[in-house]
């Protein structure tokens, strides 16, 4: 409620929306965080909206259905014309209640690179709710690699952050590395590279990366897993090594 500047102002607008509170956590709504945390944005004042960016419009229909079932509002895809690098689609909800619902569950707002965040506490907490959290981290920004010379594949992910923040960036790594060790067993190595990247503002980057091997490969499948084609190819490399991970 804070969001808002009046409270007249407040309780005019929140009127048509009385339904979607209490907002309670679910996993879902966990799914919908890590999304916008890892592959959304978030607007704040003076627009409130939210978009999901994806060069897959089935992630994107995906992302809409959960959306809906959860706030009864949908998004509208468009066309991504600020990415020169390949072709991308936005979903965008243009929803000013349902933008300040997802802030304050934990939706860091503007460019994630060059602002600190963390895993919201309440996903933290819950199994179920940080389960879907890491799957949907791992579909959107995670990816699988097999080298010849090892049996099991590696999993890995990256987050980029402004090299003035990036000990935040690993806080968030840290974060989700002590979740898959505390809940499922899973072991993780972090990495900060020396190498960075400039962007077009001038800003200096780089990538905090995680990374998953050996047995811990195998629990991830089982106990996480990415959602969609990334799921099926780990476990085509699994079961080509006579790893029997059928589920």
């Amino acid at each position: 409620m804070k969001t808002y500047k009046t409270r007249g102002y407040r309780l005019n607008h929140l009127a048509k929306y009385k339904k979607l509170f209490p907002v309670k956590s679910s996993p879902l709504l966990a799914g919908i965080i890590a999304d916008l945390i890892c592959d959304g944005h978030l607007q704040g004042d003076p627009i409130w909206r939210a978009d999901f960016t994806s060069k897959s419009k089935k992630e994107l229909y995906y992302f809409n259905r959960r959306i809906f079932s959860l706030f009864r509002v949908k998004g509208s895809i468009r066309r991504c014309t600020s990415n020169k690098f390949g072709k991308t689609f936005n979903l965008g909800v243009n929803c000013s209640p349902v933008a300040r619902i997802l802030l304050l569950c934990g939706v860091p707002p503007g460019q994630k690179v060059l602002i600190p965040f963390d895993i919201p506490l309440w996903i933290k907490e819950d199994k179920r709710c940080f389960r879907e959290f890491c799957r949907r981290s791992f579909s959107c920004e995670g990816g699988i690699m097999h080298e010849k010379n090892r049996k099991i594949p590696q999993v890995r992910m990256a987050m980029w952050k402004d090299e003035r923040i990036k000990h935040e960036g690993l806080k968030f790594m840290q974060s989700l590395a002590d979740g898959m060790k505390k809940y499922f067993n899973i072991n993780t190595t972090i990495t900060l590279p020396r190498s960075h990247c400039i962007r077009k503002d001038n800003v200096k980057t780089t990538a905090i990366r995680m990374y998953i091997f050996g047995d811990s490969v195998i629990k991830f499948y089982k106990e996480i897993g990415f959602d969609g084609q990334k799921q099926q190819s780990l476990k085509a490399l699994l079961s080509k090594e006579n790893l029997n991970m059928a589920q």
